[in-house]
């Protein structure tokens, strides 16, 4: 961070705002920058997804046809039309399973290009992540999009994963690049335990917090507010490095 300028810091949000609005209101002399990413089901972003009106297809006209309609099986012998029934019906779900899974995917590497992108045009020494977009930042350092200073709160990246049909994200360990922390709740819903241990095996700086998914008791952003000060007093030895929005790596 050169001397004089403000901090930068990119902010990769979720479906709640969290604690961002406490620490932006905190650090007014930190030039904060949110991305604009696809968060099924929230916001109206998600919706420009090729596999949502394959979805509402299925809903709203396939299942009800296989529930009602008699085109199905009008050519079939009596004695079996149940059974061409019964298998269309049975069918839609998993059709309807991998749809969801589609449009959770796809969201994400449309979340993926959008973030790069921000990156390269922005140039921050850090980025702070809650919720979907913490589960959002650890694909971009498993790509290594980024890898500099980064802060994750609550990440739902194995939720993420397990909707997409996806594996979690992975990368290498122990990290030698700039320091992860993440903040993970004991009463967290969406964060299993699992993932502690695994972030941690990453080379992640794991903190328990005593909490819930939305991170706001005063001891946790009195902690988060002091991470994030030290990552950015840090950044001007670490250097982030974002790579360019058209890198798509798998």
């Amino acid at each position: 961070m050169p001397e004089g300028r403000p901090g930068r810091v990119l902010v990769l949000g979720g479906w709640s705002p969290g604690p961002l609005d406490v620490l932006r209101a905190r650090m007014e002399r930190v030039d904060f920058q949110e991305v604009n990413i696809p968060m099924p089901p929230s916001g109206c972003r998600w919706c420009l997804n090729p596999f949502c009106p394959l979805l509402l297809l299925v809903v709203f006209w396939l299942l009800p046809l296989a529930l009602t309609s008699d085109e199905l099986v009008n050519q079939v012998d009596g004695s079996i039309s149940w059974l061409v029934r019964l298998v269309a019906v049975l069918a839609i779900p998993v059709l309807l399973r991998y749809l969801v899974a589609g449009l959770v995917w796809f969201s994400i590497k449309d979340g993926l290009w959008s973030t790069s992108r921000a990156l390269r045009d922005f140039e921050p020494d850090a980025v702070l992540a809650f919720s979907w977009g913490g589960g959002l930042a650890l694909w971009l350092l498993a790509e290594r999009r980024w890898t500099g200073p980064t802060l994750l709160l609550a990440p739902t990246v194995n939720a993420m994963a397990c909707v997409s049909c996806r594996s979690s994200p992975r990368f290498p360990a122990p990290r030698s690049s700039a320091p992860v922390h993440v903040f993970h709740a004991e009463q967290d819903g969406f964060c299993p335990a699992s993932q502690v241990a695994a972030l941690r095996g990453a080379g992640c700086e794991l903190h328990l917090c005593d909490d819930n998914h939305v991170l706001l008791r005063r001891q946790t952003v009195e902690e988060i507010h002091s991470c994030l000060k030290q990552l950015l007093s840090l950044s001007s030895s670490s250097g982030g490095s974002p790579i360019g929005a058209d890198d798509d790596s798998e």
